[in-house]
């Protein structure tokens, strides 16, 4: 497989880096693989919001299946146990081979096209081939024994606050009955 087309000098900055949410994200968050995922599941998103409500089925399947790719790839980083990894990367490479068959179906039955369709298929292509990359990395590792357990313990944790006054109590309103 050949490296996807448009790197210069490096990958572009993630742009859900400025959400909230990554900063207290774990590890998974500085994969390229996991972040072409999460790329790809928003262009699906935004594509299938246009759909025609007929088609209903097929945008949960699409939304589905382009989520669960990044979702696998978290879950399996998460887990620290190598086969448990590689299976939920083999996972979502099942979910890439579902949301691909889709997007061809979308593309002959003309709800896909133009540079939208070229979007899609160019974020695709790199979420296939960085998730190709990086099970041939993990199965590697399997193969020569040398897998870390601990790799996710070993990183900068983020840190969490919480907020120690007691939430505020509502007044109970009383209910009227209606006759």
């Amino acid at each position: 497989m050949e490296a996807p087309s448009g790197r210069s000098g490096g990958p572009p900055k993630y742009a859900g880096a400025d959400t909230a949410t990554f900063d207290k994200l774990h590890g998974f968050k500085n994969l390229i693989t996991w972040q072409k995922a999460d790329d790809l599941a928003l262009l699906v998103r935004n594509a299938t919001s246009r759909f025609p409500w007929l088609d209903r089925r097929l945008v949960s399947d699409m939304r589905g299946a382009s989520v669960s790719v990044a979702s696998n790839i978290a879950e399996g980083y998460g887990r620290a146990a190598l086969g448990d990894y590689i299976h939920h990367c083999e996972i979502a490479r099942g979910s890439q081979s579902e949301l691909g068959s889709q997007v061809q179906h979308c593309e002959r039955s003309r709800l896909l096209g133009g540079t939208e369709l070229h979007a899609i298929l160019a974020v695709f292509d790199q979420a296939c081939y960085f998730l190709d990359r990086l099970l041939t990395a993990l199965n590697e590792k399997r193969e020569s024994g040398q897998w870390d357990r601990k790799f996710w313990i070993k990183e900068q944790t983020a840190e969490y606050l919480a907020d120690a006054r007691p939430p505020k109590k509502r007044n109970a309103r009383p209910r009227s009955s209606r006759r």
